[in-house]
């Protein structure tokens, strides 16, 4: 063995590396093909990714003195993210990220699609030269390809090949077009056979979606999680490791592309496509997202005053980007509003044509980082509204994503807690929608207060078996959710400072859409419909939201949920030209409200803290 590398083996796996002196042990599992999670990017300041050294005892840093009790550090536990190999590992991992166990939202409400894409295909009969008809070849395949004076756009390697290519076909073939640009030649009659791709490329996930480019039915769907986020859950993060981190940023393109491209495997699997036959991918992602996948340093978005390298629509060969579509086809993004609402939000505007509407609506997509919209035909406002990572499960005791094993629904009554766990497994934690439900349910039996603290001392109006389930000790004050099955393991629990997290949260996002309606010069119950689109808003109980202010306190049938709008809105904007003018229009028409210049901002952030009597 090399003096330089050291040995590390992870249970229990028994997956065995060698990395060098000083490599941590969050890259040195990767190499293992193992996903530690690390929503905070690794550096000590979420404690998810704990692990169990199982043959040495090593010291302990501050950020693990903060996260580990006394038990886990005295049992060998560990964040991965703050250890560094020095000396030969036996690693026991506790929480590894599996992209098939995380609950990915795919459905969308897709109808039939207005088809008007600059794609053709077609079988011709070239003309046959002989020596009364000396046609060249060039000239052949333009009167055969557009049957016109215009020239075509002739790839070097198809002119190249051309006159092999026409007499071993017997001068048959099949042409691809894009205008006049040849994309490709094909030999036999596959003229019936025209695909594409749809992406949404979301900070958590990402989904794509395989489109018969002439009827645009939706032939498969395939999702990852979004392989960025080891390096951190929210935009800011990546864009400190891509920035800082020496090939940051070509290390977060290349791991997306790959993820994009595993997608597209699968995507062809399923529906005996080769992907050569996919001759355009549209990708709909927030502006970082977007800046990230194509290579572009997304560093002056996160400076004031957050100005983004481009807005409109970009469109490049797939061969240039690595995607494994036809060499030749070509990867478009949907255009950007600003440096914090991108192509996402306007696939969302796209899919459920707000900038068309009569009615007052309100578009919410709910993340790390909330987008908002709000208006009609006549006038459209968006913005960014930092919404932090607890509706995803970050920065929350018990929180995770939401995958195998996470509580996503809680209820109280009948002298007794409900919940549901995703897999019908034991419970490892709590995901966003079960947060809301709970602190919801909580708030309604007296268990927190308008302010969002538990209420110790006035424990004893409450009835016992709640009473039994608030924990005060070492400074910790806390909910008990759920008692654990097996003896030596802990309750999982909701703490006061998760409830602070959540009002962070909500109190951002409601603060976002009161900002808004000042800026129409409107409340928020003059609000006729409200969109709520995302994973975490799709699973989201619009009562519970309701009632913790997270959304507005109007009528819950205003209330729609309308699935991954944005995947919706990159599809539109596949199959259609006039979607993709319409696209573009969206982003001159929609007003950008940058929150952090406004000074009434942080007085309605603070008010939108508390929980309203009136909602409750």
């Amino acid at each position: 063995m090399n003096e330089e590398e050291i040995l590390v083996i992870f249970q229990p796996k028994n997956k065995t590396v060698k990395v060098s002196i000083g490599t941590d042990l969050v890259d040195a599992a990767e190499k293992a093909d193992i996903i530690i999670p690390t929503p905070c990017g690794k550096i000590g300041k979420c404690g998810k990714c704990k692990i169990k050294i199982t043959n040495i005892e090593l010291p302990f840093t501050l950020q693990e003195e903060f996260w580990l009790t006394p038990d886990e550090r005295e049992s060998g536990i560990h964040l991965a993210c703050q250890v560094k190999v020095e000396a030969p590992l036996v690693v026991e991992i506790i929480s590894e990220e599996k992209a098939a166990e995380t609950k990915i939202l795919t459905y969308d409400l897709a109808t039939d699609f207005d088809i008007d894409h600059h794609l053709e295909k077609k079988y011709v009969e070239f003309q046959a030269p002989d020596i009364e008809n000396q046609i060249d070849d060039i000239e052949n395949l333009e009167a055969s390809a557009l049957q016109d004076d215009h020239a075509v756009d002739l790839p070097l390697s198809i002119f190249q090949n051309l006159p092999t290519f026409l007499r071993k076909n017997d001068f048959h073939a099949t042409i691809v077009l894009e205008g006049n640009r040849i994309l490709s030649l094909e030999s036999s009659d596959t003229s019936a056979r025209l695909f594409g791709v749809a992406v949404d490329l979301g900070t958590t996930t990402i989904v794509g979606s395989l489109v018969n480019m002439y009827g645009g039915e939706i032939l498969a769907i395939a999702a990852r999680t979004n392989p960025q986020a080891k390096h951190g859950a929210d935009v800011i993060s990546r864009v400190k490791y891509a920035t800082s981190e020496p090939g940051g940023l070509g290390k977060l393109q290349s791991s997306v592309v790959e993820a994009i491209n595993e997608i597209i495997d699968e995507l062809c699997e399923k529906s005996e496509v080769n992907c050569r036959e996919i001759y355009e991918l549209s990708l709909a992602g927030n502006t970082i997202m977007n800046h990230l996948f194509l290579g572009v340093s997304p560093q002056y978005i996160a400076e004031a005053p957050y100005i983004p390298a481009f807005r409109i629509s970009q469109r490049f060969n797939a061969t240039e980007l690595g995607v494994t579509i036809q060499p030749r086809g070509s990867v478009v993004t949907l255009p950007n509003i600003s440096g914090y609402v991108g192509g996402d939000i306007v696939g969302f505007i796209l899919a459920s044509s707000i900038h068309k509407a009569e009615k007052i609506t309100l578009g919410i997509d709910i993340g790390t980082n909330g987008e908002i919209v709000l208006g009609n035909k006549d006038r459209l406002l968006c913005c960014s509204a930092a919404a932090g990572p607890a509706f995803e499960g970050g920065q929350i005791s018990c929180g995770m994503r939401a995958a195998e094993g996470a509580i996503d629904k809680f209820a109280v009554g009948n002298d007794q807690v409900f919940y549901h766990v995703i897999g019908e497994t034991d419970p490892r934690g709590i995901c966003g929608t079960a947060l809301v439900d709970a602190v919801a349910e909580l708030l309604r039996v007296g268990v927190i207060n308008e302010t969002g603290r538990i209420v110790v001392e006035e424990a004893e109006k409450l009835p016992e078996w709640l009473r039994e389930k608030i924990v005060s000790e070492d400074k910790k004050i806390a909910f008990n959710i759920a008692e654990p099955n097996k003896p030596e393991a802990l309750p999982l629990q909701i703490t006061q400072q998760d409830i602070r997290e959540l009002q962070l949260g909500k109190g951002a996002i409601a603060a976002g859409i009161e900002i808004l309606c000042k800026e129409l010069n409107i409340s928020t119950a003059d609000i006729e419909e409200a969109l709520i689109a995302g994973a975490f808003g799709s699973y989201l109980n619009k009562y519970n939201a309701r009632t913790i202010g997270l959304i507005p306190n109007i009528p819950l049938e205003r209330v729609k949920y309308v699935g991954n709008a944005a995947s919706l809105g990159a599809k539109k904007f596949l199959l259609s030209k006039r979607e993709r003018d319409e696209a573009e229009k969206i982003i001159r028409q929609t007003e950008y409200i940058e929150l952090s210049s406004r000074l009434d901002f942080q007085e309605v952030f603070a008010e939108k803290m508390f929980f309203e009597k009136d909602a409750l």
